[in-house]
């Protein structure tokens, strides 16, 4: 099996165990927060409801407040025979509509005879007749105002709450000289009731736990209702938990339980909302997100089955070609790059790798130039010295003709002097095959660079039909190299522009200074045919020459004899556009000398 098999294997089983696990992890967390949230809201749900009833029974607690302040009432009440009877029984009725709604309403003096009410409690004129309303006037003659729980009307059998509040006298405020009592109608609450969601079961109780009141079409009400056995949070007045409810034919339940805190000066009567909403629909949405979770992770699982594999091959693909790339050096080709087009370690470590490449293909290129080199030292030295000196006798006896037959014809001296050149070319030959193998070390010493050019030109005759251009700075500080040594480089160098150009042209010379390194660049320039980049790549191989004539070793040379004085060449050239060499070679900046 192949690695990106072995990798796309590998990853697909981890993700088929990580990515349930992952999922059931996720859901846990979503459904713990999702609780949360939904039982909260439910606490939410029966602080409204709660608040709802304390509003209303606050309301009625300062409407009976009011009722009793009233300055014509406490008038009416001090002075019963006062003719403002008729004018406040109309008041009273306007107060009964715009307040309550009550069940009775009526006013009592400081004995206990009633004066007047829109709503009498019954025929009997005297609050002794009433024991549950007597309670309420007994505590309002003290000069509270007081408020019952929920209480059954004896003649009605209706739910009620008794409100009463002392009446005051006009000029002493703290004696009482009357109180009103009223009976607040149950509706109001039990229309706050009907209003809950039609899903959840409520319940009103009093102290005692005792069933007081719930949502009118909830069947079978209960009588008493336990508290919870153990409730899951408990918060000042609130708590919740999940029970079984005979509310709920024993199902599950999430009850919320919430005891009044009343408001104002209305302290409550002690109730407690219970508000009980089944587990099936309250936690549905979860049951919702667990289905599509449990769809989302299986179309997520058959969808990297099947890109694994392709995801597999994409980011394995750079590997195959580092692994070709390989295979390649192997082979001994160094000419192929291996190419990866993502922006990642694997483009690193093609770049890198080709890198190597780059490096492996100097390196045996420099091995094949150091072998040559070895080649052309196992004969250079008898070749050449075997060569110079038969090249010296001819020379010698070309001189001597010169001399002898100084009258001849001109077609006489025109092939002497062929003879001549081509004795010197020779010599030349010979002289780079032997500077190219010999290794001896350069003598460095302070000399001026138009010094050394001019020394090389001196060496050269130079065609007519081409002109130098010399720019060397007078400040600039002297070389610090072999003077003949480098006089030799740029003899090579100006004999190969001169050559470049046989119709003629301009050859430039410019020198400049770096100051941050302390090196002296010189620059060679022709406007020649210049050389195309496959030329350019081997220019300084031995025994590589794009000429008719020649062996390929000037360049070595100058290659050679520059590095060896500390220095470095390079070269620049454009096909039909000419061909410049720049050497660069270390300074003597600290010895002052002209250049």
């Amino acid at each position: 099996m192949r690695f990106a098999s072995k990798i796309g294997l590998s990853t697909a089983a981890a993700a088929l165990i990580i990515g349930p696990l992952l999922g059931a992890a996720l859901f846990f967390k979503v459904r713990s927060v999702l609780q949360e949230h939904i039982t909260q809201d439910q606490v939410q749900s029966a602080s409204s409801v709660m608040r709802e009833i304390d509003t209303a029974m606050y309301r009625a607690y300062l409407d009976v407040s009011m009722i009793a302040a009233d300055e014509l009432l406490r008038e009416a009440v001090e002075h019963p025979q006062n003719p403002v009877q008729e004018q406040l029984e109309e008041e009273m009725e306007e107060r009964e509509r715009v307040t309550g709604p009550w069940k009775v309403l009526m006013v009592f003096d400081q004995a206990g005879r009633a004066l007047l009410g829109p709503k009498p409690m019954g025929s009997a004129k005297h609050i002794s007749a009433y024991p549950a309303s007597k309670i309420g006037f007994d505590q309002a003659m003290k000069g509270e105002i007081y408020y019952s729980g929920q209480l059954l009307c004896p003649k009605t059998n209706e739910p009620i709450v008794i409100f009463a509040s002392p009446v005051y006298a006009g000029k002493n405020k703290d004696k009482v000289v009357g109180v009103v009592v009223a009976h607040y109608t149950w509706s109001a609450v039990q229309n706050i009731l009907d209003y809950v969601d039609p899903s959840a079961k409520v319940h009103l109780l009093n102290q005692e736990r005792e069933v007081i009141g719930s949502r009118s079409n909830d069947a079978h009400p209960l009588l008493r209702i336990p508290p919870l056995a153990q409730p899951d949070m408990q918060n000042g007045r609130a708590a919740y938990g999940v029970t079984a409810s005979s509310s709920h034919d024993e199902g599950k339940v999430l009850a919320v339980e919430l005891r009044q805190s009343g408001m104002k000066d209305y302290l409550g009567s002690g109730w407690i909302l219970l508000m009980e909403q089944p587990l099936d629909v309250i936690f549905a949405p979860i049951s919702e997100i667990a289905r599509n979770m449990a769809l989302i992770v299986f179309v997520i699982l058959l969808l990297q089955a099947a890109m694994l594999v392709v995801l597999g091959r994409f980011f394995l693909r750079p590997l195959g070609a580092l692994v070709k790339g390989v295979r390649q050096v192997e082979q001994g080709r160094f000419d192929q790059k291996v190419i990866v087009r993502s922006k990642d370690e694997f483009r690193e470590l093609a770049d890198t790798f080709n890198a190597m490449i780059d490096k492996l293909r100097d390196t045996q290129v420099e091995l094949v130039r150091r072998e040559k080199l070895a080649v052309l030292g196992q004969v250079a030295g008898s070749v050449g010295h075997e060569l110079r000196n038969p090249l010296g006798v001819m020379s010698n006896a070309v001189y001597f003709l010169q001399t002898v037959l100084s009258d001849t014809d001109e077609t006489t001296r025109e092939y002497l002097n062929i003879i001549k050149d081509e004795i010197a070319i020779s010599n030349r030959i010979v002289s780079d095959l032997l500077d190219s193998v010999r290794s001896k070390p350069p003598q460095p010493e302070a000399v001026g660079v138009r010094e050394v050019i001019e020394r090389s030109m001196r060496q050269l005759p130079l065609p007519d039909s081409v002109s130098v251009m010399l720019e060397i700075p007078e400040a600039l500080p002297p070389l610090r190299v072999d003077a003949m040594q480098i006089s030799q480089v740029f003899s090579n160098l100006i004999s190969n522009g001169v050559e470049a150009m046989p119709g003629g042209g301009v050859l430039e010379i410019r020198a400049m200074e770096n100051r941050q390194d302390g090196t002296i660049t010189v620059s060679v320039r022709d406007n020649g045919s210049g050389m195309t980049p496959e030329h350019l790549a081997r220019l300084f191989e031995p025994l590589f020459t794009t000429k008719a004539r020649g062996i390929g070793l000037g360049l070595v040379v100058v290659k050679n004899l520059t590095e060896a004085n500390g220095g470095t060449v390079n070269v620049e050239s454009e096909a039909g556009r000419g061909t410049v060499f720049t050497v660069t070679l270390p300074g003597n900046s600290s010895t002052p000398g002209a250049a």
